[in-house]
């Protein structure tokens, strides 16, 4: 019978430990390259729009699309960045617990997209103008290209997300874009 030194262990969990901050450090790095470059494409696009004419520039209903676009602009880099960090854990061979771990952050990742995209497709069938879900551990966030929603609207708007998400209602936020914004 082999016998596991307390040293042997120390040595693997400081591998685990050094491996998780690692990639800890790395998606904070990633969240923050991306936060500093949307805000420079921003300055950028405001610097040339500005610079086009010399009339005030005025935000027009045209404006919570540019949100919901952005929105989902930035939510599919930051995720495509954790995917790209999973996948790296995945491929450096690390111990199996951390291998498990990655793929069920992959998974769960992965899952997380598909209902958020189903629940704002059926919003859009619904008649919602846009929608963004955003889905988390115990919570999800609706915002609803809607200047106001009536009680009706928002009982359609939570049987859908209650139906697809398995959530309860007190875990479910819905705003508007106007409340968003």
């Amino acid at each position: 019978m082999k016998r596991i030194s307390f040293e042997g262990v120390k040595k693997v969990m400081n591998k685990r430990v050094l491996t998780m901050a690692g990639v800890c450090l790395l998606l904070v790095g990633a969240i923050i390259a991306n936060v500093v470059i949307s805000n420079n494409k921003e300055k950028e696009a405001t610097e040339v729009s500005a610079g086009e004419t010399n009339e005030p520039q005025q935000v027009s209903s045209g404006g919570s699309e540019n949100f919901f676009e952005a929105y989902r602009l930035e939510r599919d880099s930051v995720r495509t960045q954790e995917l790209a960090y999973l996948d790296a854990i995945v491929a450096q061979g690390a111990d199996d617990e951390t291998l498990s771990d990655a793929q069920q952050q992959k998974l769960t990742l992965i899952e997380n997209m598909e209902t958020e995209l189903t629940v704002e497709g059926l919003l859009k069938a619904k008649g919602f103008s846009d929608a963004i879900v955003s889905l988390h551990a115990g919570s999800v966030n609706v915002i609803v290209g809607a200047e106001t929603l009536s009680d009706e609207e928002v009982a359609q708007i939570l049987d859908i997300v209650l139906r697809e998400t398995g959530q309860k209602a007190e875990n479910v936020s819905v705003l508007t874009s106007e409340s968003a914004g």
